[in-house]
């Protein structure tokens, strides 16, 4: 079974619901365990999608459920990330900027994983008055951001149309662009795009994956040899 990613997901009884984004793996495994589908023509928030709920894919790549349109609004929820709620405290000890002008007021600075879709918090300072060109001599108090948990296991990973591909002296091959799993959801190969100028697509077979990050699927063979298995 070939799973591409961007491709399009249908329910069973033939309505689009989205396109596949990003597929969640076990790292010690290496076993697929779900997919999850962008938001689309059905669903308004991205939701993740059990590897057994997929009956087949089409020789075009679309991905077809064993689900009816209308219970595809029962499946979970994919969130992108956590974020811990502060104290009054430590919200006041963040780093700050001040804008130059457009009333946004002074701005925390919140370090962690981006959401998909941008969390703002409520700032709750007053509006910045321009021509004043100074900076204030403390934090204006904040609204600390609400908790929002994920929920994907956390040993899990995901690999998405941006994964890098990076063989075992460090060069960046490309860019994962399908996943070739056999009947248990184990990955047996990837299809690599080099990108606009670097030829035809890479084949990757499995037993040279020696590990896969949030950030790549690092290889257990050079450049040169992974270059010479074309798809």
């Amino acid at each position: 079974m070939h799973i591409e990613l961007g491709r399009p997901v249908m329910s069973r009884d033939g309505k689009r619901i989205g396109t596949v984004d990003q597929l969640v793996l076990d790292p010690n495994t290496r076993e697929v365990q779900a997919i999850i589908v962008h938001r689309g023509w059905l669903l308004s928030e991205d939701r993740i999608v059990d590897r057994e709920l997929i009956d087949a894919v089409a020789p075009d790549g679309t991905v077809w459920l064993t689900l009816d349109a209308e219970r595809t609004g029962e499946l979970p929820l994919f969130v992108e990330a956590e974020f811990v709620r502060l104290t009054a405290e430590e919200a006041a000890s963040l780093p700050y900027v001040w804008p130059s002008g457009g009333g946004l007021g002074p701005i925390p600075l919140l370090w962690g994983t981006p959401a998909r879709e941008p969390v703002v918090p409520d700032l709750g300072a007053a509006p910045y008055e321009p021509g004043g060109g100074t900076l204030p001599s403390s934090v204006p108090p904040i609204t600390p951001p609400v908790e929002v948990e994920s929920n994907l296991p956390r040993e899990a990973v995901r690999i998405d149309r941006g994964t890098a591909v990076i063989a075992s002296d460090g060069e960046r091959l490309g860019k994962v662009e399908h996943v070739h799993l056999n009947e248990d959801g184990e990955i047996v190969s990837l299809a690599v795009d080099p990108g606009l100028f670097g030829g035809e697509h890479l084949h990757i077979p499995a037993e040279w994956i020696a590990e896969i990050t949030e950030d790549a699927v690092r290889l257990s063979v050079d450049a040169a040899t992974a270059r010479r298995r074309k798809r």
